[in-house]
């Protein structure tokens, strides 16, 4: 996009806002990563920056789970505004204690919308510093429970899980709001 997402405008809010306001009405401790913010306008969460100068994904799950001081957190991206209170519900109703719960769709794992547990840190870390970038390269190492497409990962006939991604999704997803 060229800018930072989390505070696009989309639909009269800012992106992040969609994501905040699903998890703020389900957990009572949130986190939020990120190297280009101290405060967001209009979130209440703790902001924090990477700790891991890698840019990754990985590098803000573990930064998160270091901050935490919970054993699990769940893990969102800023820019899924289609994201449902009952899609992360499930999410949190299927954990058994895993390391990992991580729905899977056709398009494969959708890391950025499951439960990790403080046991995948070192396992990141290592993937990080061998130069593997993908979340799912640790998965062999641990305790993962995946979520098959369910009813609900959609909200009406989108995925939870679409993200923006480009002035083009800008434009297509907002006729969908």
């Amino acid at each position: 996009m060229g800018h930072d997402k989390a505070t696009i405008e989309f639909n009269k809010k800012a992106l992040i806002t969609y994501v905040y306001d699903v998890a703020r009405r389900i957990f009572d401790d949130i986190i939020i990563v990120t190297n280009n913010h101290r405060v967001l306008s209009g979130i209440g969460a703790r902001v924090v920056r990477d700790l891991i100068n890698i840019r990754s994904p990985i590098s803000g799950i573990v930064t998160s789970l270091v901050c935490s001081e919970q054993e699990y957190t769940f893990v969102l991206a800023c820019d899924m505004p289609f994201v449902t209170e009952k899609s992360v519900r499930y999410v949190v109703d299927n954990l058994r204690g895993e390391d990992v719960v991580i729905p899977r769709t056709e398009k494969g794992f959708e890391p950025l919308h499951a439960i990790y547990s403080r046991r995948c840190i070192p396992f990141f870390v290592k993937s990080l510093a061998s130069g593997f970038m993908k979340i799912q390269s640790v998965f062999p190492y641990l305790n993962v429970k995946t979520l098959f497409d369910n009813p609900f990962f959609y909200n009406g006939k989108v995925s939870v899980f679409a993200n923006i991604n480009s002035k083009e999704d800008l434009v297509r997803f907002s006729s969908l709001f």
